[in-house]
């Protein structure tokens, strides 16, 4: 009854918690208050100038910091795009001048910094179709319905799909490593799939993935592969090949139903569900927001990005883009007050700071007592490298608060 009682405790003070952070400002860019070409927002991507590139059903907008407006279509592009609908945007190197690769849906096209435009990629043949997906890790890898197209150092393209032994054609995501030459991969109903030398499938039949549709891909700064899905939520793939799972039983995500993650530069996760706003996962706890409970416009979010200052950008299905500028941090806060636990996703140890005095008790996610310990007005460091892999829940008690973290051992 005891354990029962302190894992209920648990999840009511995370509930509570996940209401309790502002959104902050809330700007919105659409057909009406702007030149945005249309509300349906695809893809997403800024260039090393913060200017905005913007891939919507009909058209390619880009917009920049004075709020100059570009417009590219099948119209104006004369031997350029070759259809409105853009799906995917990278682009080829982080310096100038810039040269961006456009997905769309019929094959890829490239642009230069002179605004000159050229079809790409097309001797690969599912190039020529629909473009999910677009990466350049030195020479472009490129995902679309009908496979995956790996530009080589010679100017010749590999083929992955069906016919090489995947489960699956329809790319969703590409992401690579940025601490490694890791590059993870997302499939509709083919599992995820990891290339680092040789390409390895991860699959029901052979993991513990549980649902193998991976609709988005991220890795962490523990190299954690983190994925969405549309049914089983969010999946934490460890660097020792391990699975762990957040759902709506076990924390306080919103859906199962989940689309894009993304991580911002304090290293914590911002997760778009498919229809249900937007989750923030930030000092081991999880913040909702939709059209509700927030001045969010709709709660489809097709794409996320982050720009130089800081601000998130949201593309949504039917109202435009969004900006969100985070809330300043209050100057008077009290420092005495603050608890800092860190990592979030831990290996060996997890270290608590904090000025005041707190008892600290690690919990499993059956709310059995794992390690308990005091903390004086400093840091202190848990050793916690015989835990098994799993979620757990850490329970701080100080002077004037009574805080709970869900944590996650890899």
């Amino acid at each position: 009854m005891h354990v029962s009682h302190t894992l209920y405790c648990l999840i009511i003070s995370l509930s509570i918690n996940a209401w309790s952070q502002s959104l902050g400002e809330v700007i919105v860019y659409n057909t009406s208050n702007s030149s945005l070409v249309y509300n349906q927002i695809n893809c997403i991507k800024f260039d090393e100038n913060n200017r905005l590139w913007i891939g919507t059903q009909n058209g390619l907008n880009t917009f920049d910091t004075f709020d100059n407006w570009d417009l590219f279509n099948v119209e104006n592009t004369s031997g350029g795009l070759s259809s409105n609908i853009i799906k995917a945007i990278e682009q080829k190197n982080n310096i100038s001048p810039t040269s961006m690769f456009i997905g769309t849906m019929n094959g890829i096209h490239s642009i230069s910094e002179e605004n000159f435009w050229f079809n790409y990629g097309g001797t690969c043949s599912p190039n020529n179709g629909t473009i999910n997906a677009l990466l350049y890790n030195n020479t472009l890898w490129s995902g679309s319905t009908d496979g995956l197209c790996i530009e080589t150092s010679d100017g010749n393209w590999e083929i992955q799909n069906t016919s090489t032994g995947w489960y699956s054609n329809n790319i969703t995501s590409i992401k690579k490593n940025p601490n490694n030459d890791m590059i993870a991969i997302g499939t509709m109903n083919g599992g995820l799939i990891t290339y680092s030398s040789e390409f390895n499938i991860y699959y029901s039949s052979n993991s513990n993935i549980l649902d193998n549709t991976v609709l988005d891909v991220m890795f962490d700064q523990n190299n954690n592969i983190i994925i969405c899905t549309p049914q089983a939520g969010l999946g934490v793939f460890t660097e020792n090949q391990s699975w762990i799972w957040f759902n709506t039983i076990n924390s306080d995500l919103p859906s199962n139903s989940l689309k894009k993650v993304i991580l911002d530069n304090d290293n914590s996760i911002w997760i778009a569900t498919l229809e249900n706003g937007i989750s923030h996962y930030k000092n081991n706890i999880f913040y909702n927001y939709n059209t509700s409970n927030s001045n969010l416009p709709d709660d489809k979010i097709n794409c996320m990005e982050f720009d130089d200052s800081g601000n998130l950008w949201l593309g949504t299905n039917n109202s435009g883009l969004v900006k969100i500028i985070p809330p300043k941090t209050n100057i008077n806060t009290n420092d005495e007050n603050i608890i800092n636990v860190y990592p979030t996703i831990f290996s060996s140890y997890i270290t608590i700071e904090s000025r005041q005095k707190l008892d600290v008790t690690m919990l499993d996610q059956t709310g059995r007592e794992i390690q308990k310990i005091k903390l004086l007005n400093n840091s202190k460091t848990m050793n916690t490298s015989t835990y098994p892999s799993g979620i757990y829940f850490l329970n701080i008690i100080s002077p004037n608060d009574h805080k709970s973290y869900m944590l996650i051992k890899n």
